[in-house]
């Protein structure tokens, strides 16, 4: 039986150690995590999975804009499970609740890179035929998912990373 709660400034280390499982220790060599650098995390949106003292999953949102307009949007990812987790539920729990959790606080639209065989099952779909892309990126890893109704109206162009102060954790 697992525990969803929201992550602590003391689970950074095994947070790493996880996201190091999940996709190797190259990973913060991939388009995406360009998108996080020098911007914190949404607080509420950070969420891991216990399962009795041990993380076994981890989900994070950073706020992005899109196009000229500048048009907020919220950048998915990393999503990991534990590899000996996987196929257990956690994932589609851990999106499942952070969508929710989104929408409810007034975001529009969520971006992600990653597998469309996998993110389709949670209502993602290539951004491509919306003029959404995201620059370096291969165009058919960029998905997303309107959570408010009308929440791609008039945006399109390129991704951008939001440059703020960090927020504490």
């Amino acid at each position: 039986m697992f525990v969803t709660a929201a992550e602590r400034r003391k689970d950074a280390a095994e947070i790493e150690t996880l996201l190091d499982a999940a996709f190797g220790p190259e990973r913060q060599a991939k388009i995406s995590y360009r998108y996080r650098r020098g911007v914190a995390a949404i607080p509420y949106l950070r969420l891991v999975v216990r399962d009795g003292g041990r993380i076994v999953g981890s989900i994070r949102y950073w706020p992005v804009t899109v196009g000229k307009a500048d048009a907020p949007a919220l950048l998915l990812g990393p999503l990991a499970i534990a590899p000996d987790r996987r196929g257990e539920g956690i994932g589609r729990a851990l999106v499942h609740r952070t969508i929710e959790a989104a929408a409810r606080a007034g975001h529009r639209l969520v971006l992600l890179v990653g597998e469309a065989d996998y993110y389709g099952r949670f209502g993602f779909t290539p951004a491509t035929p919306h003029g959404i892309f995201m620059p370096d990126e291969r165009p058919e890893r960029l998905l997303l998912r309107e959570i408010a109704a009308g929440g791609l109206a008039g945006v399109a162009g390129a991704v951008k990373p939001l440059r703020r102060r960090r927020a504490a954790a």
